[in-house]
């Protein structure tokens, strides 16, 4: 039963992610690339810390060598990833920036073969040729040639990076969970939270870059998505999962993303569901299936 309830929060988590992706596209309308992600961070982390506080009464110290995790988790997973995130979708229809991002569990796969000694069978090598395949195709739309010339562009990229700054988010987030002094989803979540704000901001002054903003309804009910559910809610279910299931297992669920993506985009943005799109879908999911299955992939002990 714990596992059925870690598998619904997921679920729930990446479905509500695959809203992000109209949220943000509504956002950036209404205010800039870098504020959107510095509205949606800081809000998120007041929300995060009365929640962290009320549940542990008090703020979890941290050691210096967590506090250097806890900077870099902010660098990628927040305002790397999300001046990437609001970037790309300024460009790319949200069904398709989905996509992108779902490329994830590859890099995650990759990232946990590298550092936490994942061993590889022939089953997993050939997810990972899929989701590469799958990936081209969407960034190309189909075309493959495009893919060696400069037709594609800066929004595909952008995103591309985004998807695999999360993944660096989330190698660093399970080596804390599982170290010797362990943070809990929720403490990492809040400080990471916390950390990516201050990183934004702190560019945004030095580069002096402007920091006012219009609180339309649609820019506050775009935040409130945001902030609540995609970060609060989904940040928090996300590492539970990583937590119990590891990263490779809870990373296949972000291959829902782009189905609520696309569903939303469809129903709000008016964006066409193209043969490509599907195709590229079917690709990535068999691919991260693939990549993850059960009892190939065999984790080695990190310490």
């Amino acid at each position: 039963m714990p596992n059925v309830i870690t598998y619904l929060k997921l679920f729930a988590a990446v479905t509500a992610w695959g809203g992000t992706f109209v949220a943000a596209k509504f956002a950036v309308i209404y205010s800039s690339v870098e504020m959107s992600a510095l509205l949606r961070f800081t809000s998120a982390s007041m929300v995060l810390l009365i929640i962290l506080y009320r549940q542990s009464g008090t703020l979890p110290p941290l050691n210096r060598l967590q506090l250097i995790y806890v900077f870099l988790l902010g660098l990628s997973g927040v305002a790397i990833y999300n001046l990437f995130f609001f970037f790309g979708l300024q460009s790319v229809e949200a069904g398709r920036g989905a996509l992108i991002i779902t490329s994830n569990p590859l890099w995650v796969a990759l990232g946990s073969a590298l550092f936490f000694g994942h061993r590889f069978h022939l089953i997993n090598i050939s997810g990972l040729i899929l989701c590469i395949l799958g990936v081209s195709i969407v960034l190309s739309k189909g075309q493959l040639i495009t893919l060696f010339s400069s037709s594609v562009g800066m929004g595909e990229l952008a995103l591309l990076g985004g998807a695999i700054s999360w993944a660096v988010y989330t190698l660093i987030g399970k080596y804390l969970m599982h170290s010797q002094h362990p943070l809990t989803p929720l403490t990492l979540v809040t400080y990471s939270s916390i950390s990516g704000s201050i990183i934004l901001a702190l560019w945004m002054l030095i580069s002096g870059h402007d920091m006012r903003v219009t609180p339309t309804l649609n820019l506050v009910a775009a935040i409130g998505y945001l902030s609540l559910l995609g970060t609060v809610m989904g940040f928090i279910w996300f590492f539970e999962g990583v937590q119990k299931l590891g990263a490779p297992q809870s990373s296949v669920f972000v291959f829902f993303v782009p189905v609520s993506a696309i569903l939303f985009g469809y129903l709000w943005l008016d964006e066409r569901i193209t043969l490509s799109l599907l195709l590229g879908a079917a690709l990535i999911i068999g691919g991260v299936v693939m990549v993850n299955k059960t009892g190939q992939v065999k984790p080695v002990d990190a310490g």
